[in-house]
């Protein structure tokens, strides 16, 4: 090596030696500045810290078995989804929590109180979350926040030790708070930084009205940076969101998109058409609508146990029910819940409309749909008088603005105006009984001596199921499942004997009524404590279903339809119709034709209008793709009735075609 060689290998080993020297010197000059802001911010930064394990909660709770299905692999670890695979919407969550947290802070001017308050809110939200989603595979949508004044009767269904549990962590945080504020105080922000703070919640959590509009700055924004709403799949969609974002996500509602050939001279043709297939229908009919007793029983969680492949019971709970079956209008109906949605059966049922028709957002209508409608034209409305009976709250679902808005004269709950009696609860349940639900409609029935409706929702077998009855052993239980599940099944299929037996009576009694009455008894979806079936199969989706006429309106031209295996609730209305062989309106013709040609809507499929999904009487599914022409036709026809009636114009209303001649 020469000299000069040498020279700069010295150099440089010089130059880096003092860059070294000045790194250090560098760094021990900062040192001091950045100790001191860590300690200055160490709580702030604890508390983003604590946000995001909440966030990370928010995901992972939101699956039971704590797996991540819908990746196409059965047993996904959903902690590994969501930290690795969704990492950029755990961190949105993050954001979103830490506003709510400035939102508080703006307002309180407290760090503690703020700090813990929101940590309260947001861990109560996300096991709220977990419950429901534990129970009814879908996690808090908006319209259940507005339920406000059944708050109190939701709390009553919770197992006590979760209230204990809960009143315990209230006490434990309060304490915390008034230390922390006096041991650790932390000097107030500027009035300036809480209202920015104010401000920019409002503004982000504002926005969502607008997350489902076309072309909204906040839906492409949350669209390309990875937001998947995953509506058909509630649960899925808070796995792959969090259960914050996927909540935002239902606030911008859309009942239906728009039909693209809408117009009245549409309407009109479709309401001339249905006017001439009423026409035809009725001059093989006798019978008036108005002049029967009509009764539609929702029967509460009512779906036997037995029909389930990984289920087998010692007994069968609803043997008489099943021996009606054999000898009436029977079969299956699928619902469109799971462990939940009552409403929505109630409403396909009175207004004849598919639930799936409507956009995924739509998770109730009667909080969504009805209060938006300036018109509802349900069942009840062509009988002079129609009372609804619910044995429990009437504030569920806004049970009482929406009875009142369908032109039920009377909506009997327990602390309305019309009395419940006959009250009688079985063993220690908590909820009244079936026999008090029929005690109270024969009261009805007799009270009046001409044709009504009347729409009775029972109470009895709601969750929670616990040890209530003394005949629960009687129901033993088979299967690939843990013995605290085969317990609640056990209970759960000895409340459904006391239902069987309250049916039993109930139809003696009708029978020796004289005037028609018609009952059509359904089952409004499976409990959600079965852990082993797929919620998304059919089977978990499939109830009973009786329609009886009585001795009387049997004598008088009613009569028993061939065994109609699938139905949905839409079909109820036609099938009463043709089974009491009363005229129909040009509508009830539709829905007499979807009944008797169309494939049973799969009510549970929600594809925003478009390749709806329907069953065969095999039990098969049936594409929208694989209808006749003539079948797509009637089910357009169908939706578009839906579209005028629920977002449209309601043109219909001017026309004839709700009119019976």
């Amino acid at each position: 090596m020469s000299k000069i060689d040498k020279k700069d290998l010295a150099l440089e080993k010089s130059l880096l030696l003092d860059d070294s020297k000045s790194i250090n010197v560098c760094a021990r000059s900062l040192k001091p500045y950045i100790v001191a802001d860590i300690k200055k911010y160490r709580f702030s930064v604890m508390n983003i810290i604590i946000l995001y394990i909440l966030a990370y909660m928010s995901f992972i709770l939101m699956s039971p078995d704590f797996s991540a299905p819908h990746l196409g692999k059965d047993h996904t670890n959903i902690f590994f989804y969501t930290f690795f695979v969704r990492q950029h919407m755990l961190i949105l969550n993050t954001m979103l929590f830490y506003l709510l947290y400035r939102f508080i802070y703006g307002i309180i001017g407290r760090f503690w109180t703020s700090v813990i308050l929101n940590y309260a809110v947001i861990a109560v939200a996300i096991v709220a979350d977990a419950i429901k989603t534990h129970y009814r595979t879908e996690p808090i949508l908006p319209t259940e926040v507005t339920m406000v004044s059944a708050y109190g009767d939701i709390l009553s269904m919770l197992p006590q030790f979760i209230l204990w549990i809960t009143a315990i962590v209230i006490i434990i945080l309060i304490c915390i708070v008034i230390y922390c504020e006096r041991k650790l105080p932390q000097n107030k922000a500027k009035w300036r930084f809480r209202i920015l703070g104010i401000v920019l919640a409002v503004l982000v959590y504002g926005s969502s009205t607008r997350i489902n509009h076309e072309g909204s700055i906040v839906g492409d924004f949350l669209n390309s940076y990875g937001n998947l709403p995953t509506f058909k799949n509630q649960e899925q969609g808070a796995q792959q969101n969090g259960a914050l974002q996927q909540f935002l996500n239902n606030i911008d509602v859309t009942i239906m998109k728009k039909e693209t050939d809408y117009s009245k001279e549409k309407v009109d043709k479709l309401a001339r058409k249905y006017s001439k297939l009423a026409n035809e229908i009725n001059v093989t009919r006798d019978n008036n609508l108005a002049t029967q007793t009509v009764i539609f029983n929702l029967s509460e969680s009512l779906a036997n146990p037995n029909r389930l492949k990984e289920i087998e019971l010692s007994q069968n709970p609803l043997s008489y029910i099943d021996s009606i079956k054999e000898n009436t209008t029977s079969g299956l109906m699928i619902s469109s819940g799971l462990g939940g949605g009552t409403a929505n059966m109630e409403y396909m049922t009175l207004t004849g409309l598919p639930v799936s028709n409507f956009s995924p957002t739509i998770a109730t209508p009667y909080t969504q749909v009805v209060p938006e409608s300036k018109q509802t034209l349900t069942i009840n409305g062509y009988f002079k008088k129609s009372t609804a009976i619910h044995p429990y709250n009437g504030s569920f679902y806004s049970r009482k603005a929406v009875y009142q808005k369908f032109g039920f004269q009377r909506f009997m709950y327990l602390g309305s105006k019309y009395k419940i009696n006959h009250k009688m609860k079985i063993g220690s349940n908590p909820y009244l009984s079936d026999e008090t639900a029929y005690s109270n409609t024969l009261d009805v029935i007799n009270s009046y001596k001409n044709g009504q409706c009347i729409n009775l929702v029972t109470m009895q077998n709601h969750l929670p199921y616990s040890d209530y009855y003394d005949n629960s052993e009687d129901y033993q239980v088979s299967g690939d499942m843990d013995d605290n599940e085969k317990n609640i099944i056990s209970n759960y299929s000895a409340g459904l004997s006391y239902t069987d037996k309250a049916v039993q009576k109930f139809i003696e009694q009708i029978d020796k009524i004289n005037k028609p009455i018609t009952l059509v008894f359904y089952g409004d979806h499976l409990p959600g404590i079965y852990s082993n079936i797929d919620g998304n199969s059919l089977e978990a989706r499939e109830t009973d279903y009786f329609i009886y006429s009585n001795k009387y309106a049997r004598q008088h031209g009613a009569k028993n339809l061939k065994h109609v295996k699938y139905v949905s609730p839409i079909d109820f209305i036609a099938l009463t119709a043709e089974q009491t062989n009363s005229k129909v309106s040009p509508y009830y013709a539709l829905l007499t034709e979807v009944q008797k040609e169309l494939p049973t809507i799969k009510v549970y499929a929600y594809n925003n209008g478009k390749k709806s999904v329907f069953v065969d009487k095999k039990g098969k599914t049936v594409k929208y793709e694989q209808l006749t022409k003539k079948q797509k036709q009637l089910y357009n026809d169908l939706k578009l009735v839906q579209y005028d009636l629920t977002t449209g114009n309601q043109y219909l209303y001017r026309t004839n075609f709700f009119e019976i001649e």
